[in-house]
């Protein structure tokens, strides 16, 4: 029996075909939650910048989508409604600011030198940084709505109440100098008071001027709140 070359080329293909189907496949289901997760996290991303752009009331899940770049159907998939979407991004907002105040703030107090002035001076331009990061903003935003959205009042406040208590204690733990808790607990509150004023004041004439001043009287006041609590200790 004769066999031609194309017969070979041919039992070579039904080879080839053969092996590939027997070779381990790149892992699908790995692949589909990698892409699930890209895609819920650009959902999530997009919703910040609604919130930023466009304000609670105008973000929609077709604008969120839009701006997403995903299909309506991969929209519905992943958040079937607005408030699921919305549940989410205040999840996501919650991992997100608390990790960003660790990153800006983790390095000011070195436990090898001592808290001075200039220290200080320091974790007050962080704080300030911190409350115009967009995560911020578009928290805000949620609270703000949240005043007058039962159902999102519902989502936000458990979340908000963890939040405070989980910020509270990173800034004790990045502020190893402040051994008088109470005295920290108080310089924390009016930091954040005062910061979160100051940026949600975005009508405010020659705000840059004016948040700077604030922020040395407020350095010059934490410093004496910091040194009145060493001699009291």
């Amino acid at each position: 029996m004769v066999i031609s070359i194309s017969d070979l080329e041919a039992q070579e293909s039904l080879d080839t075909a053969s092996k590939r189907k027997r070779r381990p496949q790149r892992n699908e289901k790995g692949w589909q939650a990698e892409k699930s997760a890209m895609t819920r996290s650009a959902i999530l991303e997009a919703t910040i910048r609604c919130l930023l752009e466009l304000g609670y009331a105008n973000t929609t899940t077709a604008l969120i989508a839009n701006y997403a770049g995903v299909s309506r159907g991969a929209m519905m998939h992943h958040f079937p409604s607005r408030m699921t979407v919305m549940r989410a991004v205040v999840d996501y907002l919650h991992m997100l600011r608390l990790q960003e105040y660790r990153d800006l703030m983790t390095d000011i107090d070195d436990p090898e030198r001592s808290l001075t002035r200039q220290v200080i001076s320091e974790s007050v331009e962080a704080a300030w940084q911190y409350v115009n990061l967009p995560s911020f903003l578009a928290y805000q935003e949620l609270l703000a709505a949240s005043r007058t959205d039962a159902e999102l009042r519902q989502v936000i406040e458990p979340v908000e109440k963890d939040f405070e208590k989980q910020f509270l204690d990173t800034a004790k733990a990045v502020f190893p100098h402040w051994q008088n808790l109470a005295r920290l607990e108080g310089a924390h509150d009016m930091v954040q008071f005062l910061m979160k004023g100051m940026a949600l004041s975005h009508m405010s004439v020659r705000k840059k001027a004016r948040a700077k001043r604030v922020m040395a009287y407020l350095t010059a006041i934490l410093y004496d709140i910091y040194q009145e609590a060493n001699l009291l200790e």
